[in-house]
């Protein structure tokens, strides 16, 4: 509407160049980006920043250690995604344990972090999850269906790398869920367990923070089929099996973490 009026207050002959000019741009415009082909973006990769807090609970002689040990790690994931399949995988800097040697009036704290080569494997037609999950060198399958999460949209809305998200929240084991995922992407899929959204998720918060998943870039294009495979590696159990073989160890070795990055603490006086 202003170069409507625009047009109207000139004279004659300077609306008729305007007229000529004007329809010649828009011509310009639509055979521009006519040209341009439509990427497609139901296949690719995201990057994402795995952030956990580290609870760990020192008694004893032991607690005056509490200050020299690490509050939080970071893991780098990656998702692969196609129209059918996803996989979710640590990316390989993450694979090496980091040593890091603290020294106290009372003598030298180690602490070793290893994050485990797991793998998210997801079949998008049949609904279908498998999980390889490593835990202290011992590597496990898990294989279930995805089911269908209660997901509960909030109305609240935000932009993550200049794709509009919505927000979605939901309960499972007791802790609260709150997922942002994209219609711009139309793949049902996530980093972690996390999925069955009308769109792809981009960040997750667990717990108020206690765990955050966000994406850090992302990437459309014809994914390899190599890298969309079933895991294989490792015995197969149930997700409560595992969490029995988990719980066990951890309290066997005193050792933190469970899900995600391991801890084992060494003092030596």
């Amino acid at each position: 509407m202003p170069a409507l009026l625009l047009l109207l207050n000139k004279s004659k002959t300077q609306t008729m160049k305007t007229l000529i000019l004007f329809p010649a741009a828009m011509i310009i415009f639509i055979t521009g980006h006519g040209q341009t082909p439509s990427r497609p973006n139901n296949s690719g990769k995201v990057l994402y920043d795995e952030k956990v807090k580290l609870e760990i609970n020192l008694g004893g002689e032991s607690a005056q250690y509490a200050d020299m040990l690490p509050k939080e790690r970071t893991n780098h994931k990656i998702l692969y995604f196609s129209p059918d399949i996803s996989v979710y995988q640590g990316v390989r800097e993450d694979k090496k344990p980091e040593p890091a040697d603290q020294e106290g009036a009372a003598g030298m704290v180690q602490v070793q972090i290893s994050t485990p080569d797991d793998k998210v494997y997801r079949d998008l037609k049949e609904n279908k999850k498998i999980e390889q999950r490593e835990f202290m060198t011992r590597k496990f399958l898990i294989e279930s269906d995805a089911g269908k999460a209660d997901w509960k949209l909030t109305g609240q809305n935000k932009i993550i790398l200049d794709f509009p998200c919505q927000e979605a929240v939901r309960e499972e084991n007791g802790k609260k869920i709150s997922a942002w995922f994209t219609p711009a992407i139309p793949v049902s899929t996530g980093p972690q367990n996390q999925g069955n959204l009308p769109g792809l998720i981009l960040a997750v918060d667990i717990n108020d923070g206690q765990r955050t998943i966000t994406a850090t870039s992302v990437e459309f294009t014809p994914v390899d089929k190599s890298l969309l495979v079933k895991p294989n590696e490792g015995k197969k159990v149930t997700a409560a099996q595992f969490k029995k073989i988990v719980d066990e160890k951890m309290k066997e070795t005193g050792s933190e973490g469970g899900e995600g990055s391991h801890v084992v603490i060494k003092i030596q006086k």
